[in-house]
Order: structure tokens, then sequence, then C-alpha cells
């Protein structure tokens, strides 16, 4: 089992746009396919979460993750949707003339050990306002930051109100190693007032004079952030539908 999160960098004024084109291909019956989208006959997967960004780094972007059952799976899928005629044709038609995406990212993620997931599947769909946390880690210490995620960090979001949607681990991307976790939150002033009690937690900070006092520094490199706006067709379930 894999993940995959790709992310488009739209041309400014025309997010809405590459929103609805992903939805017709997605997630909208196919004329002629017998109720299945575009991506279901090339043996896509519909996306187990899908939005858009609030704040970040990039702006504006419109990203969902996907699961595959192997790399194999992936490699076998893309490539004849690519090339397919019915995709020609939207992407000509939407573009309207003129690019969409000015940029795509696309990072392959594997299920990391923070990621604690109850044994039976919770069907509960998140809205509210989502976080992208990604930690990037000094090579060699991901074991240390996982720790760190699973006994401090995502227990005190859980207490201030969020959700752990996923924890990965970045197997293929930019800037590795890294570890992204997903998280819902109710609305934007819990996020808020989250992330200004989390800078101010006693066990956070403990953790870190640990780490300074036994490796020099922090094994975490940086922590970056990123605020996303779930869409109506890809609002994730509790821990993207899967059980333990």
């Amino acid at each position: 089992m894999m993940f995959e999160y790709r992310f488009y960098e739209c041309t400014p004024g025309r997010l809405a746009e590459e929103v609805a084109r992903m939805k017709e291909v997605a997630i909208d019956p196919w004329p002629g396919g017998g109720g299945e989208s575009l991506f279901d006959r090339f043996g896509i997967p519909r996306p187990l979460g899908a939005w858009t960004s609030i704040a970040g780094r990039q702006q504006p972007v419109f990203g969902y993750i996907l699961k595959w059952d192997s790399l194999d799976a992936r490699d076998r899928a893309f490539p004849p949707f690519w090339t397919c005629p019915e995709w020609a044709e939207v992407r000509t038609r939407t573009d309207d003339g003129h690019p969409l995406v000015d940029s795509i990212e696309d990072w392959l993620l594997a299920p990391n050990a923070a990621w604690k997931r109850t044994g039976e599947i919770d069907a509960t769909r998140h809205g509210g306002v989502h976080e992208m946390r990604i930690h990037r880690c000094l090579a060699g210490f991901g074991p240390q930051v996982t720790a760190y995620l699973a006994e401090i960090e995502h227990r005190q979001i859980e207490v201030l109100g969020g959700r752990i949607l996923g924890v990965f681990d970045v197997a293929i991307g930019p800037d590795m190693p890294a570890i992204v976790s997903f998280v819902a939150w109710p609305d934007f002033p819990t996020q808020q007032r989250a992330a200004e009690r989390l800078d101010m937690e006693p066990r956070v900070r403990e953790r870190h004079r640990q780490w300074r006092d036994e490796y020099g520094r922090s094994p975490i490199r940086s922590v970056e952030q990123t605020l996303l706006r779930p869409l109506d067709y890809g609002l994730p379930l509790s821990n993207f539908g899967l059980s333990s």
C-alpha cells in the first residue's frame, strides 16, 4: 500500500476551473461509462481527500491524495489515461487557450508509525479547516521525530480540538527526509488558538531541550504549515477511511 499526494499550483484566477475539471474526470459519471468516472475506467482511485489552499508557501493550490495497492498499479493506470482522447478533449476545452496549471508537484508517501489508526473504519467525514504539517528532519533522525509526533505533538493537537487524518513519510518528493501530517480542525479560530498553545506547550519545549542537550540541535530542520479548505467532493473520512 502506498499513497500519492498531487498538488497543482494554478494560474491566478483559475483555481475554481481546475477544481471543476478534476470533478469532471475523477468523480462525475462519464457519458457511456455505465456510471463510472474517467478515473474509474483507467483504474485510478477516487481521491481520499481533495483541497484548495487557504494559506501557505504556494498559492493558489489544488491538491488531492490517492491510495494505491502498489507502485506497479499506479504505473499501469496513469500512462493510458494521460494519452486517452477523452482526457485530451477535457484538457483542451477547459484550458480554453491557456493552461489552468502553472506547475505540478507529485509526492509518493508511505504510512508513518505515528499514524495511530483504530481497528474499525470510522465513516465520519471531516469538513472545517484542514492543515498539512510537514516536519523536515535531519538525515537519520526520522525515528526520533516520529516518536515526538506520536507521544507529544499529535496527542496535544487532539486535546486542542484537531483530528489526525493521516501521517506519512515522504518516500519520493522534494527536500527529504520529511514527515507529513494531515489534520482536520472544526474551524479556523480553533486552529489558530491551537497553534499558539502548541508553541507554548511545556512538553514540546522540554523535548526540544532534551534534543539540544543530546544532539546539539533539534532533529527537526523546519516545520511547514499549509491551511486547506476541503472540497465537497473530497471530504476525507477519519483516518482517510483506513482501519489498523
